[in-house]
């Protein structure tokens, strides 16, 4: 899964939750630039797209 920047601003990233007995769970978040992880992913976007 990669994330996205959608055309609202928004970036769509991949989320995943491992626990006890094997248990795993794949999501996708969408974070807006009020996000304290915006930037970051907002960076790598931008080193990607390059």
């Amino acid at each position: 899964m990669d994330a996205t920047r959608n055309a609202d601003g928004t970036i769509t990233i991949p989320r995943r939750a491992e626990g006890p007995g094997g248990i795993v769970g794949d999501g996708m978040v969408t974070i807006g630039p009020d996000d304290p992880e915006y930037a970051a992913w907002d960076a790598w976007l931008n080193s990607q797209e390059s």
